[in-house]
C-alpha cells in the first residue's frame, strides 16, 4: 500500500539532488576539505567505526581533522555544541558522546552542518579537514569526498521510505567516491581491549572471559552480529537486545545484571549514569576496532591530495 508513496519519495529526493547539482539550490563551501561518511539506508551500517578509522588514518598522515555529527536524539536541533578532549554531554546524544570518547578530537554536534562546521572552525582554526558522520543527504554542505558505508541487511526490501528503509535509491551509491562494504574484505574488524565501566583504566582481553558465563547487551542496528562475534570467544548464557538508540531505564537493566555483562561502547555511554559503582564493576565495554584495507587507504589519501593540490 505504501509503494506509490515510495515512488513519489524517490522522485522527490532525485529532484532535490539534481537542483543542488545544477545550483538552483545552493551548497556552502568550507575553507577546508569535507569528507562525508554516510549511507542511503536508515542506520545500522556502522558508520561511526568507519569515521574513527578515517580519523586515525588522517592523523597518522599528519592531518588535523575534526568531526561533524548531528547528534541523533540529542537536544541540539536548534543549537550547536562543541566537544573537545574527549568531553561528553548529556545533551549531545549517545553517538556524539561515543565519538568524543574514542576520537578525542574537536567535534561539533548540531543538526545544521553549516553552522556547526563554522562554529567548529572558529573555535579550532588549526583544523585542516572535516569528517561528517552521516550527512550524505545534507546537500547544503558542499563536500569533497563521499564515502558510502553499506551493509546488505540494512537494505531490507530495497524500497525507499515509507515502504522500505532507503533514504535514497540504491543507484545513489554509483556516484560516491568510495563505497565500503561492511561485510567484505574492504575492512578488518576486531574487538579491542575490554574496559571496565566503573574503572576505565582496568583493561583486559575479551579472551580472559573465556572460562566464565557472561551476558551481553546491545542496542544497535544489528545486535545479533555483535552477539555472534562475542560467542566465538566467550560463553553467552543470555543476550539482551534493544532497538537502536534505545533510551535505557534502570528497569531495563535489572535482568541483565545477574551475570558479568558485556556491552557496546554506544550502550555504555547511556547506561553508566543509571547504575551504582558496584553494579558498574560487573560491566565490561567491548570496543570495536576497524581498519580500512590498504587499497581503501590509498584511494582515500589520493582523493584528498588531489582535492588539496588539484
Amino acid at each position: 500500500m505504501l509503494w506509490p508513496l515510495s515512488l513519489l519519495f524517490c522522485l522527490l529526493v532525485k529532484l532535490r539532488r539534481q537542483l543542488y547539482r545544477v545550483r538552483w539550490l545552493k551548497s556552502q563551501r568550507l575553507p577546508v576539505p569535507v569528507i562525508i561518511v554516510g549511507n542511503i539506508s536508515l542506520g545500522g551500517n556502522g558508520k561511526t567505526p568507519v569515521v574513527h578509522s578515517v580519523l586515525k588514518l588522517l592523523q597518522h598522515r599528519g592531518f588535523n581533522p575534526g568531526i561533524l555529527t548531528r547528534g541523533y536524539k540529542s537536544d541540539l536541533e536548534k543549537e550547536i555544541l562543541i566537544l573537545a578532549s574527549a568531553q561528553t554531554s548529556e545533551h549531545a546524544g549517545d553517538e556524539a558522546n561515543m565519538l568524543s570518547e574514542i576520537c578525542a578530537c574537536p567535534i561539533a554536534v548540531g543538526a545544521d552542518r553549516i553552522q556547526s562546521s563554522q562554529a567548529l572552525l572558529q573555535q579550532h582554526p588549526d583544523l585542516d579537514v572535516l569528517i561528517a558522520d552521516d550527512g550524505l543527504q545534507h546537500y547544503r554542505l558542499d563536500r569533497d569526498i563521499e564515502i558510502i558505508v553499506e551493509r546488505q541487511q540494512a537494505y531490507g526490501n530495497g524500497f525507499c521510505l515509507p515502504a522500505g528503509p532507503l533514504r535514497e535509491p540504491k543507484s545513489r551509491s554509483d556516484s560516491a567516491d568510495i563505497i565500503i562494504q561492511r561485510d567484505s574484505n574492504d575492512i578488518v574488524e576486531q574487538f579491542g581491549d575490554c574496559w571496565n565501566l566503573a574503572n576505565p583504566q582496568q583493561r583486559c582481553k575479551l579472551s580472559s572471559f573465556a572460562n566464565q558465563k557472561m551476558a551481553a547487551l546491545a542496542g544497535i542496528g544489528f545486535p545479533q552480529l555483535f552477539f555472534d562475534a562475542l560467542s566465538q570467544q566467550v560463553e553467552l548464557v543470555q543476550t539482551f537486545f534493544f532497538t537502536d538508540h534505545h533510551e535505557y531505564t534502570r528497569l531495563d537493566l535489572q535482568a541483565c545484571l545477574q551475570w558479568p555483562l558485556l556491552v557496546t561502547h554506544k550502550d555504555a555511554v547511556k547506561i553508566r549514569h543509571l547504575l551504582d559503582e558496584a553494579e558498574l564493576l560487573n560491566i565490561w565495554v567491548v570496543p570495536l576496532e576497524l581498519t580500512l584495507s590498504d587499497d581503501l587507504q590509498y584511494r582515500l589519501l589520493n582523493l584528498l591530495e588531489s582535492k588539496l593540490n588539484g
